[in-house]
């Protein structure tokens, strides 16, 4: 999946997932490129649409309760995945980052961070989600990982 500012690569890798993102980014003032990873099991396909939209519900009907912004880890395939909303700025690309949501893998340390003992996450921005289409393919795979054609 690519937009003019994102790259997202979706790798099957044994009964794994790898999404690796590539961006253009501000960072401090200054145009920058960052790149991630991270590792998930294939039932994160199916679930995180279902996931997100549990998210977004209003606290009444199913929703987090009033102030959260982070879901409590759910067991995928045994890994932990969360989401978590990330306000960014609306004037991303100037500047950022932007809007959107980072799903985290508990279950797995990132490697980057070595001696902090953060788990692996990646950002979604909002309008890559549901303008260019990266939820829907999202789905369309998640469709295809529970018909057993992945």
């Amino acid at each position: 999946m690519q937009d003019p500012k994102n790259l997202y690569v979706f790798i099957k890798y044994g009964d794994k997932l790898i999404i690796h993102d590539s961006r253009d980014a501000i960072i401090r003032g200054k145009p920058d490129y960052i790149c991630g990873q991270i590792a998930l099991p294939m039932g994160f396909l199916s679930w995180f649409p279902q996931a997100l939209e549990g998210f977004l519900k209003p606290p009444s009907e199913g929703g987090l309760a009033p102030g959260k912004m982070s879901s409590a880890g759910e067991d995928v395939d045994g890994e932990m995945l969360g989401i978590i909303r990330e306000m960014g700025d609306r004037a991303w690309p100037q500047k950022g980052p932007p809007p959107g949501y980072a799903v985290v893998n508990y279950s797995r340390d990132d490697p980057f961070y070595k001696t902090m003992n953060c788990p692996m996450e990646i950002s979604f921005p909002e309008s890559y989600l549901y303008n260019e289409g990266l939820l829907d393919f999202i789905k369309h795979l998640g469709d295809q990982y529970k018909a057993g054609l992945l």
